[in-house]
């Protein structure tokens, strides 16, 4: 009896001890949430990951290949909202509907929010609301980018909760919309998350959907010193995780709104199309007070140097991160400030700013380094760390 209550308070010290060391192996989130640990994910109810890969193939196989002639009403109180902002994406927007229309779940809104597309997108877009009242279409009369114009469709929106949908992914499957849903109603969860099936070609068979992952399992690739965001410590398996992707969760409209109200008109007034997501799942997770993962494979996300996020310039993707690391430093508290060094590390060892770095970033960066580096609770470490790197870039005329 004595050598089991020895051992159990050995296992107590070690894994207290492994908490404290924090600094040296995790990156703690800002503001940590006490729905850190409150649930375990849910166990998948599929017999195998083939059946799975499958049962998502063959969806994926009609929304690619059947056109959907069904008529749809207007729905005037929706259970959920899709958000789906467009740029220039014509040969994949009918695809990524069909999706949608072909969910179980039908009392729903598509929200599409054109960013002054210069290809058929226009078109496209009205020719499938012909059959589908369901739909809004919101044009921005000059292109915006990416974060204006989902906040503007979510502020459009009047689901109880919000999906979102870039214009070259689809859902891997009919149910997503309903299992997502119920599980927001059935419980006391601000967000739910589900997982994600990469892909680099829309034909891709199911010998090359064999890399299905979740970013849920993948949590190694976040909790590193490098990247601050919004990661959940996760501890052999017993915590959950959840990262800084928008489009593979379903969350509170209500949460949703108050992200975007706390982001303010001057950040999402900015021409943002990259790292948008993480911006906005960072506030959106400072205000949540419960997330949960669904072991549900829901969406495909199709990677590749073609696809949406992977076509912004580099001198956007610049800014995009110049970005973030803005708005984690002025909604983060007091000594947590620190945590933000990792981030402006990270976007000087991302880019080659000798090469990359335009008038626009070098003044955004440059107001923006002065901010941290003046900020009171930045310790002297970090300091000379910030002024250190960046001196060429201070220096340069």
């Amino acid at each position: 009896m004595t050598l089991k209550i020895c051992e159990n308070v050995i296992k107590a010290i070690i894994f207290l001890s492994l908490l404290c060391l924090d600094k040296k192996y995790f990156l703690y989130p800002i503001d940590i949430h006490p729905f850190y640990k409150k649930k375990k994910p849910i166990i998948s109810k599929d017999k195998s990951q083939n059946e799975t890969l499958i049962k998502g193939r063959n969806f994926l196989d009609k929304c690619l290949n059947i056109p959907n002639n069904n008529t749809y009403k207007y729905i005037k109180k929706p259970r959920a909202s899709v958000i789906m902002p467009l740029y220039n994406f014509e040969k994949t927007i009918e695809h990524s509907i069909r999706s949608i229309q072909y969910q179980n779940m039908t009392k729903v809104e598509i929200i599409l929010v054109n960013d002054f597309s210069k290809d058929n997108t226009s078109k496209i877009i009205k020719e499938i609301q012909k059959n589908d009242k369901r739909k809004k279409i919101v044009n921005n009369h000059e292109n915006k980018g990416t974060l204006y114009s989902r906040s503007l469709g979510v502020l459009f929106s009047k689901g109880k909760y919000i999906f979102n949908l870039d214009n070259d992914d689809m859902y891997f499957d009919y149910d997503v919309f309903d299992i997502m849903c119920k599980k927001l109603r059935r419980t006391d969860l601000d967000a739910v998350g589900f997982l994600t099936v990469n892909l680099y070609n829309y034909t891709a068979n199911i010998s090359r959907m064999k890399n299905i992952y979740s970013y849920q399992y993948k949590n190694e690739l976040f909790l590193n010193k490098s990247r601050l965001s919004t990661w959940i410590i996760k501890f052999k398996g017993k915590f959950l995780v959840h990262n800084n992707m928008i489009w593979d969760k379903c969350i509170k409209s209500k949460i949703y709104k108050k992200a975007i109200y706390k982001m303010g008109i001057a950040r999402i007034t900015k021409k943002i199309s990259w790292a948008e997501d993480t911006s906005i799942i960072f506030l959106i997770f400072k205000i949540a007070k419960s997330f949960l993962y669904v072991h549900k494979y829901g969406m495909a996300h199709f990677k590749g140097n073609t696809t949406a996020t992977f076509t912004q310039p580099i001198e956007s993707r610049i800014y995009g991160d110049i970005f973030f690391l803005d708005l984690i430093f002025d909604f983060t508290k007091n000594k947590d400030k620190n945590l933000v060094v990792g981030q402006a590390i990270y976007i000087y060892k991302r880019y080659n700013f000798n090469k990359f770095i335009n008038d626009r970033n070098s003044i955004y960066l440059r107001f923006v380094l002065n901010k941290i580096i003046k900020c009171e609770y930045l310790n002297e470490l970090n300091r000379r760390k910030i002024t250190k790197i960046f001196s060429e870039f201070f220096t340069k005329k």
